[in-house]
């Protein structure tokens, strides 16, 4: 199982099995660490580099994916967003969520969800990922499936050293 982990641009040497880094900005050497390219910025969304591109308001980027957004290119939403908040967010968050997915679909995307956690504390079961699927009426099996493929398909196009 491979892990994800915020490095925020700067790599600090220390490279963990079975983890993939995200990062804000393209290694400019050969790594020997896998990584994607993570970005919120709209401006970056059809920069070649941007592996994974960050949903906080789909209902406010709607009509710029629907202009500018490029293939094979994963959509992320962050479930630790909207921890805290009230349910009318919650279920607002809901609909973006299955919207965003049909929009994955028929422009050949990857929809991501992720748990935002910044230590071990924060992350969620895969019990109550299979449960926030269902509820966006995601079959779990076919988003984790599709997840891994596009996932091995990023990082085997990636230059870095296996160390």
């Amino acid at each position: 199982m491979l892990e994800i982990d915020e490095v925020g641009g700067k790599y600090n040497g220390n490279v963990q099995k079975n983890v993939v880094y995200r990062l804000e900005k393209r290694p400019s050497l050969i790594t020997n660490y896998p990584y994607l390219v993570v970005s919120d910025k709209p401006a970056e969304l059809t920069s070649p580099w941007v592996d994974l591109f960050v949903i906080r308001d789909y209902f406010g980027l709607k009509n710029i994916l629907r202009k500018k957004i490029k293939t094979r290119i994963g959509l992320e939403v962050i479930v630790s967003d909207k921890r805290g908040t009230d349910g009318l967010s919650v279920g607002r968050w809901f609909d973006q969520i299955k919207e965003l997915y049909k929009l994955c679909k028929s422009m050949n995307c990857q929809f991501v969800m992720s748990s935002g956690a910044s230590s071990p504390t924060e992350m969620i079961s895969g019990r109550c990922f299979d449960s926030l699927l269902k509820l966006c009426s995601i079959k779990p099996e076919t988003y984790w499936q599709e997840l891994g493929e596009w996932l091995e398909s990023k990082l085997r196009a990636r230059c870095y050293v296996d160390a």
